[in-house]
């Protein structure tokens, strides 16, 4: 008797995706616990403001000062900090704003 069977790449990394969701949100704090060590402190708002959000299978580490977009990708006249970007691609790979 022979078998065949194959393999559906996509539920595959559909079912991996969201039976991680625990440990991604482990190393996303980790991550966070980095960066708010790093983070330079004014006000402390842009350290403080960091935090991980777990939504459905999404993990995410957000920082809600206002302000944070500029402290961590700069403007032309402040340089960027790269706080929160250095701290997650130290743990994998990093897929940007808003991106999944």
């Amino acid at each position: 008797m022979s078998v065949r069977s194959s393999l559906n790449r996509a539920q595959a990394a559909k079912d991996a995706y969201e039976s991680s969701t625990e440990q991604r949100a482990e190393i996303a704090h980790q991550a966070a616990d980095d960066a708010r060590s790093t983070a330079p402190i004014l006000t402390g708002a842009y350290r403080d403001g960091m935090s991980v959000i777990v939504d459905g299978s999404h993990v995410m580490i957000v920082d809600n000062d206002p302000d944070a977009i500029y402290k961590e990708y700069g403007t032309s006249s402040r340089p960027a900090h790269l706080t929160l970007t250095s701290a997650a691609a130290t743990y994998g790979r990093y897929t940007g704003w808003g991106r999944n």
